[in-house]
């Protein structure tokens, strides 16, 4: 078992003090980026192939409508693509929108129908919890790795603490009005 339990009581007390959705986003996300997988397999050759890195990605896309989200508070992301426009029925995203369940890819190799999204790697190993409120669909968080086989049932169960949190701060700073305000000022 990893210790990273420990840190949420921490990372709880920095999500109580914010008054924007975004920054809450953005403190789950780093949390997950800084902690989530199973950082010694990362480092086993034979999780990554030539050339690749012990490296990682997490953020969160958000439903604009029914064909659009929007992704928020990436980590280790291309700079570009920082509240990139995603269509909700693209790969596994779509397939977690489309089922409002969620997902483990311990090797996306074994997924011919995996895309890639991130443009600083291609994901060997990824888990998505979905945002509900309401029992309506919000948003998911996604975390990956670079290395195969790396997010395990420890993470993916630790996302969906997060993202079951995410929720509540959804309807408590009334993040449908902040991202769909945010949405307009980027792009109209």
């Amino acid at each position: 078992m990893r210790g990273y339990f420990e840190l949420f009581p921490s990372l709880i007390d920095k999500i109580e003090r914010q008054k924007s959705f975004e920054k809450v986003l953005k403190l789950i996300t780093k949390f997950s980026y800084e902690n989530l997988g199973n950082r010694s397999k990362a480092r086993k050759k034979t999780n990554l192939k030539k050339k690749e890195k012990n490296q990682y990605a997490c953020g969160s896309f958000i439903l604009l409508n029914p064909k659009k989200q929007i992704l928020i508070a990436p980590q280790n992301y291309a700079r570009d693509q920082k509240y990139m426009l995603l269509n909700t029925n693209i790969g596994h995203p779509g397939w977690v929108i489309k089922n409002k369940r969620k997902l483990i890819l311990t090797n996306t190799d074994k997924h011919k129908s995996f895309v890639r999204i991130l443009k600083t790697f291609r994901a060997g190993s990824a888990i998505y919890a979905p945002i509900i409120s309401k029992n309506k669909f919000i948003g998911q968080i996604i975390c990956a790795s670079q290395a195969r086989n790396v997010m395990e049932e420890i993470d993916l169960s630790t996302l969906c603490i997060l993202s079951k949190l995410a929720s509540c701060y959804w309807t408590k700073l009334k993040g449908k009005l902040e991202i769909r305000k945010l949405y307009l000022k980027k792009y109209k």
